[in-house]
């Protein structure tokens, strides 16, 4: 671009031109100059393009990996909804597995008290039916003592009375009397009650209660007290009949 002007220069100095080679000189300069700056200018507008699609293709990278990005997070989003539905669902269901597990231990100390109170139970009725058996075996032997001492002559009184009337019931006394487990010992044996007979209790004439005959050796029988026969307190010999 500067070659031209200096050889205009030189021309211009040297004084051997004529006008119009002047113009011709200045009109190719200028034209020269033109096409400099245009084709400075399309390679400044086309690095400029260039820039241009490089931001471009920049942008259009940077906002796929933003959608890239966003498809991620929201892909995040809603497996980690899933997981915290999957986490509550998970923790009721412990909970109530839980809820039934106490349950269940409740029940069982529950069941093992009852077992601990059955034990309780038999043993006092082991003991009781030990102290039954022999209350029975005393009263067999005091009944056996009192008909080997009884005086003969009643005996025979007794024979001769009985004899004259009517076979009356079986009838005996009371030997001892059971409140806590609401039975009665009394001097009736085999020979004259059966199991699942009904025993009348009585106080001179007066009705004190009914029993039902459940146990029998000789010589003694143990009855169970009916509750919706007694009427009074039972003592010892009060009369039993059959």
């Amino acid at each position: 671009m500067t070659c031209p002007w200096v050889f205009l220069c030189a021309r211009i100095h040297q004084g051997g031109d004529n006008v119009t080679t002047v113009r011709r000189l200045l009109l190719t300069g200028l034209g020269l100059a033109l096409v400099v700056t245009a084709v400075g200018e399309h390679f400044s507008r086309r690095a400029i393009e260039r820039r241009v699609q490089s931001v471009a293709e920049g942008r259009r990278q940077l906002e796929s990996q933003v959608r890239g990005v966003l498809g991620t997070h929201q892909q995040l989003t809603s497996d980690l909804a899933k997981e915290r539905q999957r986490t509550q669902t998970l923790s009721a269901a412990v909970a109530e597995r839980n809820t039934q597990l106490e349950k269940a231990v409740a029940r069982i100390a529950e069941e093992e008290h009852a077992v601990r109170e059955l034990h309780v139970r038999v043993a006092t009725m082991q003991q009781r039916m030990d102290q039954l058996q022999g209350e029975l075996a005393m009263a067999i032997q005091e009944r056996k003592s009192t008909a080997k001492s009884a005086d003969a002559s009643a005996v025979e009184l007794q024979r001769i009375v009985v004899s004259s009337a009517e076979t009356p019931a079986p009838q005996g006394h009371v030997l001892a009397v059971h409140r806590d487990w609401n039975f009665v010992i009394v001097d009736l044996g085999w020979d004259a009650v059966k199991i699942g007979d009904t025993l009348s209790i009585f106080h001179d004439q007066e009705l004190l209660a009914k029993a039902q005959v459940e146990r029998v050796q000789e010589g003694v029988a143990a009855a169970t007290i009916l509750p919706q026969w007694q009427a009074a307190d039972i003592h010892i010999n009060d009369r039993v009949q059959l």
